[in-house]
C-alpha cells in the first residue's frame, strides 16, 4: 500500500531522507552540498547537477571503493529566457539533484538504484509505473538491465540516438557519457517522464565511473500529476500555483530566493550578480501584476526556504525588504 501524503513538502521530504537513508545503508558515502554560485566546477555559472561537486573525485582519481551520494542544490538557467513569457515550462530554475558517483560496476550500480525507486523500505513505486528508455546500440547497458524487473516497461530506440549520450565539459579528458533514462508514470496518466538518468562516464579507453541522478521536483510532478516542477515543489505548499502566469511568478521567486540565501549580491562574479538581476527583474515583471507586497513577499520567501533547508531564516527579512522594495 502506497503512503500517502498531506503536500508536496512532505512528499520531498520522504524522497530525499529515503534516498540518504537507502544509499547510506548501502554503504556510500555522504557528500556535503556546495552553494550553487560557489564555482567548483569551471566549466559551468551556477551548479547545474550534482556531478560538478564530484569531479574532482574523477579527475583525481580518488573516487572510494564504495561510491559517493550527494543532495545538490542547483539551477539550470535555460528557463531563464522564458521568464517573462507566457510559454509553458515543464522545468523551473531550481531543483535538488539526489544522486550518486561510483566505480563501474553495471549490476550493482542498477540494482541499487532501481531498489531506492521499488523496495517498499525506500521509495516503493509499482512496477508498472517504472519504463526504461534505453538505445540499442548500447549493448552493455542492454546486458546490464536484463537484472532489472521485466515488469519494469522498457522503451527501446524511441529517440535519437543523441539523447542518449552525456557531456560532462570535459572534452580535455576526453571524458563523455553513454546514458538511459527512467520514466516513472505522472498520476492519472499513461505518460513516462524522466526522473532518473544513468550514466557511463567513459574515455574511448575504458569506462571510469557511474554517474546516477534523479530529480527530487521530477518524482513529486509524477506523483501529484502537476504539469511542472514549480507546481510541484515546496512553494507549491506556500502560494497557488494553479496557471502559467503563477507558475512564472513562483518561479523567479524561488530563483531570487535561492539566490539571496546564498548572498548573491556580495558575490564577487559581476556575472553572477548580473544573472541575479535577470531572474528579479523576471519576479518584478510578474510581480507588477500581482502587485503584493514586499512583506508579505519575503514571508513567501522565508517559508519556502526554512520548508527547503530545514534553517530558521527570520533573521533576513529586513533586509531582504529592502532589497524587494529598491
Amino acid at each position: 500500500m502506497e503512503t500517502e501524503f498531506k503536500n508536496k513538502t512532505e512528499y520531498l521530504d520522504f524522497v530525499e531522507n529515503k534516498f540518504v537513508e537507502c544509499f547510506s545503508k548501502k554503504g556510500y558515502i555522504k557528500e556535503s552540498p556546495v552553494n550553487i554560485t560557489s564555482q567548483v566546477d569551471p566549466t559551468i555559472d551556477f551548479i547545474g547537477s550534482k556531478i560538478s561537486p564530484l569531479k574532482k573525485y574523477i579527475l583525481n582519481d580518488t573516487l572510494n571503493d564504495s561510491g559517493k551520494f550527494l543532495i545538490q542544490n542547483s539551477m539550470k538557467l535555460k528557463s531563464l529566457q522564458y521568464l517573462k513569457t507566457n510559454i509553458h515550462q515543464i522545468f523551473g530554475a531550481y531543483y535538488k539533484c539526489m544522486g550518486t558517483l561510483s566505480k563501474p560496476n553495471l549490476e550493482k550500480n542498477i540494482f541499487d538504484t532501481f531498489d531506492y525507486l521499488t523496495n517498499p523500505d525506500y521509495l516503493g513505486i509499482p512496477l508498472e509505473d517504472i519504463c526504461i528508455k534505453i538505445c540499442s546500440k548500447d549493448s552493455d547497458l542492454m546486458r546490464a538491465i536484463s537484472i532489472v524487473d521485466p515488469k519494469i516497461k522498457r522503451e527501446i530506440d524511441t529517440v535519437d540516438i543523441k539523447h542518449y549520450r552525456h557531456k560532462y565539459g570535459l572534452e580535455k579528458e576526453n571524458i563523455t557519457g553513454r546514458d538511459f533514462n527512467i520514466g516513472i508514470r505522472k498520476s492519472g496518466t499513461n505518460e513516462f517522464f524522466n526522473c532518473a538518468t544513468f550514466v557511463i562516464m567513459e574515455t574511448p579507453e575504458k569506462p571510469i565511473a557511474i554517474d546516477m541522478g534523479i530529480g527530487n521536483t521530477s518524482l513529486s510532478m509524477c506523483k501529484f500529476g502537476t504539469d511542472s516542477t514549480i507546481a510541484s515543489s515546496r512553494m507549491a505548499d506556500i502560494i497557488d500555483i494553479d496557471t502559467v502566469e503563477k507558475t512564472k511568478f513562483a518561479d523567479s521567486l524561488i530563483a531570487i530566493s535561492i539566490l539571496l540565501k546564498e548572498d548573491i549580491l556580495n558575490h564577487p562574479s559581476k556575472h553572477f550578480r548580473k544573472k541575479f538581476r535577470q531572474y528579479y527583474n523576471a519576479f518584478q515583471f510578474w510581480n507588477d501584476k500581482y502587485n503584493i507586497d514586499s512583506d508579505i513577499l519575503v514571508q513567501y520567501m522565508i517559508e519556502y526556504l526554512e520548508s527547503e533547508y530545514k534553517q530558521d531564516f527570520s533573521n533576513y527579512r529586513e533586509s531582504w525588504v529592502k532589497v524587494l522594495k529598491k
